[in-house]
């Protein structure tokens, strides 16, 4: 009898301890919750380095989603693809109590391939683990095994200004021999805990100012990067710049040959031209005629371009099989050029550290070093001017491929000497206060991509774009019209004439008339004093802070 009560009371014991809550969302201290779309209550991420080509990746993390503009957290997504694989996937959920909802089950991981326009083999299984009561609690352990190891995880905790952080930490392990080499920016101080190890403890979340750039916003993070590594199959060193660029220059050197007869082509094609910049700029044009823009990334054809000849036989191929079409062209002219490197996007032009030797790039171009200058080409599009990049990809460092490794160099600036709109408008008012505007343009540079953009459409889509761009509560688009200058400097020059019904306020023998007529639409910035308060998981959602994601991708973690 003593034994059954006994066994009784451990079973008490036990079931209690089950029912304990875990994570409840009353237990986040109240600095935590301020601006708060989630919180990041546990999070470990490991990273066990076997050999210079094989590693173990241990992610377990606890967050607290507070309101829908964080609900992506109820659906976590990890990438696999030929160089990683998803060992095991463990996840629950549990409610503002820290009460247990539910484990994950195997009907709850989709699997799914994205961007399906495009050739690749990268796939993710995303969690199906939303709730619709706010807040909720989603924890997940995951473990990947890489074979390849040109990459190795960063360390986020606060992916996002609306992420508050109760605790975060990063391990790597690397075993004797191997060499760890990591970037740290706006880490805490002390988070540094041993050679290889960080961790940060109670980071609130943050209102950022209005229309504040990427770079003005601090978020604490680690970049970690092998020095000698293997991917692919392929030996790599990444200790500095001109070894990964030997490396890079490893990948394409089987890839530039181009049959002969397509040699002879190009030469016939140039053969009138008086200098090297004719040549590039007859043969951009070649390569812009006769060639499109598809994706194409499998294992390491994510970072090796494909073969020239076949860009040239199917008239297709990524940003790193028409950079390195295009620079296998200009040598079959006689003219020296360069495959590149570089951090596209119109927000990452500050994302790379020119001291610390890295793989995280995400595009790839052209560039031709000239006599007095560097002639820089973008390779991916149809229609834009020869030497000149936009704010995609200007004004950042580049890692331009040569023959003795990578070398660094900056892309060119586009200052406000360049940039520039010049604007003569006429308006004509009759005594009821309508009025007919016309008005000549001249947009230069970065200031001309969307005009030149325009210039492709139709008329009917220009004039939809002129509703949705002109802060004009009243107007008739009457004619427009667009004419585009190519060249290093490029312009478009715009004619427009519009009807204003309406347009000026009478008074007597007063009109009360609007000084600013084609402007654009501007968002006006919310006041500290205006913005939504958040005092606690009930409160008014916060929107999310987010960053463009690139067009143009280079197979990278």
């Amino acid at each position: 009898m003593r034994t059954f009560f006994l066994t009784l009371l451990l079973t008490f014991v036990l079931l209690d301890a089950v029912a304990q809550p875990m994570y409840p969302a009353s237990a986040i201290p109240p600095d935590l919750l301020r601006h708060a779309n989630a919180v990041i209550r546990a999070h470990e991420l490991v990273f066990e380095v076997k050999n210079k080509g094989e590693a173990i990746e241990r992610e377990h993390k606890v967050v607290t989603i507070l309101n829908e503009e964080a609900a992506h957290f109820g659906e976590p997504a990890f990438y696999y693809y030929e160089f990683i694989e998803i060992e095991d996937i463990e996840a629950s959920v549990y409610d503002s109590a820290g009460k247990l909802v539910r484990n994950l089950k195997k009907k709850d991981i989709k699997d799914i391939k994205p961007l399906d326009y495009f050739i690749n083999d990268i796939r993710y299984k995303v969690l199906d683990l939303p709730s619709r009561i706010y807040p909720y609690t989603v924890e997940y352990t995951v473990v990947k095994k890489y074979d390849g190891l040109m990459f190795y995880p960063d360390f986020t905790p606060q992916q996002s200004p609306t992420h508050a952080i109760e605790s975060s930490s990063y391990s790597i392990i690397v075993p004797s021999g191997l060499n760890l080499r990591f970037w740290e920016s706006n880490m805490p101080e002390g988070s540094k805990i041993g050679a290889s190890t960080w961790r940060v403890n109670n980071i609130e979340a943050f209102k950022p100012p209005p229309y504040a750039s990427k770079k003005a916003v601090k978020l604490p993070k680690v970049v970690a990067a092998p020095e000698a590594f293997t991917f692919g199959g392929v030996e790599g060193e990444m200790s500095t710049w001109e070894s990964f660029g030997k490396f890079i220059s490893k990948l394409n050197e089987t890839q530039q040959g181009l049959p002969s007869e397509v040699e002879q082509k190009l030469v016939e094609m140039v053969k009138d031209c008086p200098d090297d910049f004719c040549k590039i700029d007859r043969i951009y044009d070649y390569l812009q005629s006769n060639t499109r823009y598809f994706y194409i990334g499998l294992g390491i054809g994510g970072w090796q371009p494909a073969a020239a000849s076949k860009v040239d036989k199917h008239k297709y191929g990524d940003c790193k099989g028409l950079s390195n079409y295009m620079v296998a062209m200009l040598k079959a002219v006689g003219v020296p050029a360069n495959y590149v490197l570089i951090r596209a996007g119109e927000k990452e032009f500050d994302a790379q550290n020119p001291e610390f030797p890295n793989p995280y790039f995400n595009h790839a171009i052209a560039c031709v070093p000239l006599k007095d200058e560097t002639l820089w080409l973008e390779c991916t599009s149809q229609t834009e001017s020869c030497g000149f990049l936009s704010d995609f990809t200007d004004n950042r460092m580049a890692l331009v491929i040569t023959s003795e490794g990578g070398k660094v160099m900056h892309t060119p600036i586009y200052d406000e000497t360049k940039n520039v709109v010049k604007r003569v408008t006429e308006i004509k008012l009759s005594p009821d206060g309508n009025a007919n505007l016309a008005s000549r343009d001249n947009y230069a540079c970065i200031m001309q991509d969307y005009m030149a953009h325009l210039e492709g459409l139709s008329d009917e889509e220009r004039k939809k774009s002129l509703y949705e761009l002109l802060n004009i509560k009243n107007f008739e688009v009457k004619s427009i019209s667009l004419k585009r200058n190519k060249g290093r400097f490029p312009s478009v020059e715009r004619q427009l004439e519009l009807a204003l019904p309406n347009f000026a306020a009478v008074n007597g023998k007063r009109f009360f008339v609007p000084i600013s007529v084609l402007s654009q639409k501007l968002e006006v910035p919310v006041s500290e004093a205006e913005a939504p308060s958040f005092s606690g998981p009930t409160a008014v959602a916060i929107p999310r802070w987010t960053a463009s994601p690139s067009t143009c991708p280079l197979a990278s973690n």
